[in-house]
């Protein structure tokens, strides 16, 4: 946050509100959250303004009675709900997923995220969806197969007839692909291949390939920045499913789904007649 709004959030007390809107008071939090959230272009008064605009359409809106509509007042505690909900994960979650925790974690599991590896160049013919347009291109491809296992050099094969232009000007190459990052098509069909070694034709849903091994298949453990999104995900993911279990035994729930049937309305009792 920049320095104006860190002061706004400092004070505190009956000096913390700064403004009353009828009978809401606006306190400098929901200017600090307004501003984030809505137009961080904007000045802290600037969102103070438009704030209190959209306090006014609220206090009007109580005034008019409109928390006695079951509907606004469901979509009122559905907001409240949602937010406290996401607020009370975010924390549990933070708890969890610190710096160190995720270290540790990393150093705890890092053989098992493992992946194998592959540098490989690939030869591609696109398949089009016209049947005998597809006969042509399994055509191409075997002759492309064909003089590569002739002789021909494959890098100035795939500058010439590839039709992946992103790879074809730098000789089919690839680069290292690892094991999630391809087709798993793909993988499977180079992933056997020793240095130097050519595939046959094989089909992807990207087209039809020959691939060339530039080294042998590895198997590499990635760093801990590499997956470090992948292992706050599955903290937050485990920390959330422990939180679910515990509250479940901490907060009872009782059930009333016999009053629900009103929900379904005309639809569900002609339903029930027809059968």
């Amino acid at each position: 946050m920049g320095a104006v709004l860190g002061l706004l959030l400092a004070a505190c007390g009956d000096k913390d509100v700064v403004a009353d809107v009828g009978g809401t008071a606006l306190k400098r939090a929901d200017v600090a959250w307004f501003w984030e959230t809505r137009d961080r272009d904007a000045t802290p008064e600037q969102a103070l303004d438009a704030l209190v605009d959209r306090a006014r359409l609220a206090e009007g809106a109580t005034r008019a009675g409109l928390l006695d509509d079951p509907a606004v007042a469901a979509r009122v505690e559905a907001a409240r709900r949602e937010v406290l909900a996401n607020a009370y994960l975010d924390k549990v979650a933070a708890e969890s997923g610190t710096e160190d925790a995720l270290r540790q974690r990393y150093e705890k599991e890092k053989e098992s995220l493992s992946r194998r590896q592959v540098h490989v160049a690939h030869l591609v013919v696109r398949l089009p969806a016209d049947a005998r347009a597809r006969t042509e291109a399994r055509a191409r491809i075997n002759l492309l197969y064909a003089r590569v296992q002739g002789g021909e050099d494959f890098a100035a094969v795939a500058r010439e007839a590839s039709e992946d232009a992103a790879t074809g000007e730098k000789g089919g190459d690839l680069g290292p692909v690892r094991e999630g990052q391809v087709d798993p098509r793909f993988f499977d069909a180079v992933v056997e291949l020793k240095q130097g070694e050519l595939s046959k034709p094989f089909e992807t849903a990207f087209g039809l390939h020959v691939a060339k091994a530039l080294e042998a298949p590895r198997t590499v453990v990635p760093t801990f920045q590499e997956v470090r999104g992948e292992l706050a995900a599955r903290a937050r993911h485990e920390a959330a499913k422990a939180l679910e279990e515990q509250l479940r035994s901490n907060i009872s729930v009782k059930r009333h789904p016999e009053r629900l049937r009103e929900l379904a309305g005309p639809a569900r009792s002609k339903g029930e007649e027809s059968e």
